[in-house]
């Protein structure tokens, strides 16, 4: 296709072309962000499609007046999409929540990656005892259950839990400071298991936090 190719009712692409331009020329002020190239392509289709369906040759002012139409509709889309409303109403709220959406960054999948790769390499760096032991708790989620099924005391096997964490923290953090110990493991409280003075790990926490509210309204009562 040349631009002397004709189209239809004596009009040729190079006449489209300049009658596109026109538009998106004359009313550039609509949406002076708008992409150049999108506001011609809207112009353009409506003055094709108004071309194309006319039974009687359109004059040159119909035709324009038709991409006019198109590219109004293309533009006002454009803001609907991009959050923008024409009415004394707009005070940005949809603006900013669709560029919040819009822009946000998406994660890397490193991270994901090297947390898998790091587990598999510092499981493998543990004893055969402390895999067992990570094991034997995962697949019975309770420390008296998980020190039945390898066939020790249950102190035994919160010592070697414990020493279990311990190393794999410290391999974790290999060439950092190792970070402390943080919260509670609630199994250790959990129906047979105990902590502190036979009360359960929860119950503890509860405890405390009344505690601390109790408190904090006796200071704000004196």
């Amino acid at each position: 296709m040349t631009a002397d190719t004709p189209v239809a009712h004596g009009y040729t692409v190079r006449d489209l072309d300049a009658l596109a331009r026109a538009v998106v020329n004359n009313n550039r002020a609509w949406w002076p962000a708008g992409d150049r190239d999108d506001l011609y392509a809207a112009a353009w289709h409506g003055i094709v499609e108004h071309l194309c369906t006319s039974d009687e040759p359109p004059c040159r002012r119909d035709l324009l007046e038709a991409g006019r139409r198109a590219l109004a509709e293309d533009v006002k889309a454009t803001m609907r999409h991009h959050g923008a409303r024409r009415d004394t109403s707009n005070n940005g709220a949809r603006y900013a929540m669709y560029w919040d959406w819009a822009g946000r960054a998406t994660p890397s999948p490193e991270r994901g990656i090297i947390e898998r790769i790091a587990l598999a390499q510092i499981l493998a760096a543990l004893t055969p005892r402390q895999r067992e032991a990570f094991a034997a708790l995962a697949a019975t989620g309770d420390y008296p259950d998980a020190a039945r099924l390898l066939d020790i005391e249950d102190q035994t096997f919160r010592s070697l839990i414990g020493r279990a964490r311990t190393a794999f923290r410290d391999l974790w953090h290999e060439g950092e400071r190792p970070s402390r110990h943080w919260g509670c493991d609630r199994r250790a409280g959990a129906v047979r298991g105990t902590v502190g003075k036979g009360e359960s790990a929860v119950s503890n926490l509860r405890r405390r936090q009344r505690a601390a509210r109790s408190a904090a309204t006796d200071r704000n009562a004196s």
